[in-house]
C-alpha cells in the first residue's frame, strides 16, 4: 500500500512538471493576470459574493520597474473578468526582457484616470443604488499582487482586491401596526452622508468631501416581500466618513397614493455617549430594524461581512428626530 501511494505521488509530480513545461513552451512572455480574494460586496442580494461577475471591467496599470523603461505600457489597460477570476485584455502585454513590472488595478473601470501615482482622484457613489449596475459602480476597489515588482513569469499573477468604501446592510421586519404587505415596495434611503471624496490609486485610501449638511440622500432600493423568506434585506455603499450621532440615518417610506401621502419612518443613528460614528473603509455595517407605527426599532445591530468591526449599535427610530 505504501508503494502505491509513493508511485501515485510520483505520477502526480511528473504530471505537474509536464504541465509546467508545456505552459512554459507555449508562453510567449505575455503577462497573465487573475483576480482573487474579492470579499463579499452585497450579501443581501448576492451580487459578486466572492469574486467579480463575469464580464466586469477592471483598469490595470503596468509599469516596468526601471528608471529608464524599455517598454511603455498604455495607462491603464482595460481587463475583463472571466471564469475562475481570470482577467483578459484584447491588447495583450508582455514582460520586459530584463526587469520586472509593478502592477496596480482599480475597479470599476474608468474612475482612476491615467496616472497610477495620483493620490487625490475624485470619486462619488451613486445616489440611486437600487439597480445592480449602480451598486457595482459605487463599490470602489483597488488590487495588487502580493509583492511589487513582479518578476518575469509564465505563471498567472494573482491580484488581491480590497474594498475602499463602507457597506450598509439593512434588514427590516414588520412590527406593531405595520404588516409585511405594507412594506412591499417601500423605499429605503440612507440620509446625511457625504457621497463624494478622493482616493489614492495605489493604496485605495479615501478622503471624504465636504460637510454632511450638504449631503445627498442615497436610495438603497425598494423592499421586496417573498412568501418563503419575508422582507428581503437591502444594501448600499457609502464613502468612509465621520457621521454625527443624533442625525437621521435611514428612512423607510411606504404606502400612499394620489389622495394619501406616503408614511415615512426614520432611524436616527446613536452611538452611546459618543458625538460621532466613524464608518471605516472595508467594513460592513448591518442594521436590523423593526418598522412600527411609532417608528423604527433597532434590534441587535452588528457590523459584519467585509471585516468584523466588533461594535454594536442599539436604539429606536421615530417619525421625527
Amino acid at each position: 500500500m505504501k508503494k502505491y501511494f509513493v508511485f501515485a505521488a510520483a505520477v502526480i509530480a511528473l504530471a505537474a512538471c509536464s504541465s509546467e513545461e508545456e505552459n512554459v513552451q507555449t508562453w510567449n512572455g505575455e503577462i497573465r493576470l487573475s483576480a482573487v480574494n474579492v470579499v463579499q460586496t452585497r450579501a443581501a442580494q448576492g451580487i459578486q459574493s466572492t469574486a467579480f461577475d463575469n464580464g466586469e471591467k477592471v483598469d490595470v496599470f503596468i509599469n516596468e520597474n526601471a528608471t529608464t523603461p524599455s517598454i511603455e505600457y498604455p495607462q491603464p489597460l482595460v481587463y475583463t473578468s472571466g471564469t475562475g477570476g481570470v482577467l483578459t485584455t484584447s491588447d495583450e502585454q508582455y514582460y520586459p526582457q530584463s526587469n520586472g513590472v509593478n502592477i496596480f488595478a482599480v475597479y470599476p473601470s474608468g474612475v482612476a484616470g491615467t496616472n497610477v501615482n495620483a493620490t487625490n482622484v475624485a470619486f462619488a457613489v451613486e445616489s440611486d443604488q437600487s439597480e445592480e449596475d449602480a451598486y457595482k459602480a459605487s463599490d470602489l476597489m483597488v488590487g495588487a499582487p502580493a509583492n511589487n515588482p513582479v518578476s518575469k513569469t509564465s505563471g498567472t499573477v494573482q491580484l488581491t482586491f480590497k474594498h475602499c468604501l463602507s457597506k450598509i446592510n439593512i434588514n427590516i421586519s414588520a412590527g406593531d401596526g405595520i404588516t409585511e404587505t405594507d412594506l412591499q415596495g417601500a423605499t429605503v434611503t440612507i440620509l446625511n452622508t457625504t457621497t463624494g471624496g478622493t482616493f489614492n490609486v495605489q493604496t485605495g485610501v479615501v478622503t471624504a468631501n465636504g460637510a454632511q449638511a450638504a449631503a445627498t440622500p442615497i436610495t438603497a432600493g425598494t423592499l421586496e416581500v417573498r412568501e418563503d423568506t419575508g422582507v428581503q434585506g437591502i444594501s448600499a455603499i457609502i464613502i468612509p466618513q465621520t457621521f454625527l450621532a443624533g442625525r437621521r440615518f435611514i428612512s423607510i417610506k411606504y404606502g400612499g397614493d394620489q389622495q394619501t401621502p406616503a408614511t415615512e419612518l426614520f432611524y436616527t443613528l446613536p452611538h452611546g455617549q459618543a458625538a460621532s460614528v466613524d464608518f471605516a473603509a472595508g467594513y460592513s455595517y448591518t442594521f436590523n430594524i423593526t418598522a412600527k407605527k411609532s417608528g423604527l426599532t433597532l434590534d441587535g445591530t452588528t457590523i459584519t461581512d467585509w471585516t468584523d468591526y466588533g461594535d454594536v449599535f442599539s436604539g429606536d427610530a421615530t417619525p421625527t428626530p
